[in-house]
């Protein structure tokens, strides 16, 4: 189901500059037993987006009020929270464009990722490569998600469920759907997203609990082969949370210990 503005309803004028220009941002969310998952983290970034793009901020307590009613309505799903500018002229100039449109929906949580949480996943690698955007952008969910499309379409030519993606320099990023990790010994590492990929609520939360661990999360740009050395990989993002990586191509994960116990701490939550 779909509401605009809080009314339901399945349609954006023509000139709304989502439309024209990928005009705004966007974030999904978790709902468990009529619960938003990690809601605090994703209201942040809405609000830090909205800063960011100067976009006139919506009504956010409003926005708040309709997701929990939806979340308490659907039990177990997803929600997704799209914002744009709103209709203006036909010029890249926002002038003028204060009428912020909110697009809410929601949907059935993924069946398969259950299986991906408890039997872990393989990644290839895509072809496609990362831009390095503008720093203004870089970590934001926009609506600009046309290389996502390609390395979605580059994917499905394989035979992996998801994929490493790699930037320009080729340096490691992200994967389609996730923010990546890796453990080595007592050490936690991530990508550096200063140019390319998204910060994900998911990402903020495991670095909270890696504090909780008293474990060292560093971000960090690197090459591929750098994840040849780790001890576990894993992937997260709002959605599945944390899913353990058996395999990057040919190179095999076996462990997933620490992968587990912060999976064990996460369901806790």
């Amino acid at each position: 189901m779909y509401w605009v503005n809080g009314v339901e309803s399945e349609t954006l004028p023509i000139n709304d500059r989502s439309i024209q220009y990928g005009d705004g941002f966007f974030t999904t969310m978790k709902v468990e037993s009529g619960e938003i998952r990690l809601w605090s983290f994703h209201l942040e970034r809405l609000v830090i987006s909205a800063q960011r793009l100067g976009i006139a901020p919506p009504h956010w307590e409003d926005i708040e009020n309709q997701v929990h009613a939806i979340a308490k309505m659907i039990s177990n799903g997803g929600i997704k929270i799209l914002i744009s500018r709103g209709a203006g002229g036909r010029g890249y100039s926002p002038e003028g464009c204060d009428n912020t449109q909110v697009v809410i929906s929601d949907f059935q949580y993924p069946a398969h990722y259950k299986q991906w949480q408890e039997k872990g996943i393989e990644l290839g690698v895509s072809t496609v490569r990362l831009g390095l955007s503008s720093p203004l952008l870089a970590g934001m969910k926009h609506l600009n998600r046309l290389e996502q499309v390609l390395i979605k379409h580059d994917i499905s030519k394989t035979t992996y469920l998801d994929a490493i993606v790699l930037d320009l320099n080729n340096h490691v990023i992200e994967t389609s759907i996730g923010n990546l990790f890796w453990i080595k010994g007592d050490r936690i590492f991530t990508p550096k997203l200063s140019f390319s990929g998204v910060e994900g609520v998911m990402k903020k939360h495991i670095q909270q609990l890696a504090k909780e661990f008293q474990l060292e999360l560093e971000e960090v740009s690197v090459a591929l082969s750098e994840l040849e050395n780790a001890d576990e990989v894993f992937i997260t993002n709002a959605l599945f949370e944390i899913v353990p990586i058996n395999a990057i191509v040919h190179q095999s994960f076996a462990q997933h210990k620490l992968t587990y116990r912060f999976q064990e701490k996460l369901y806790s939550c």
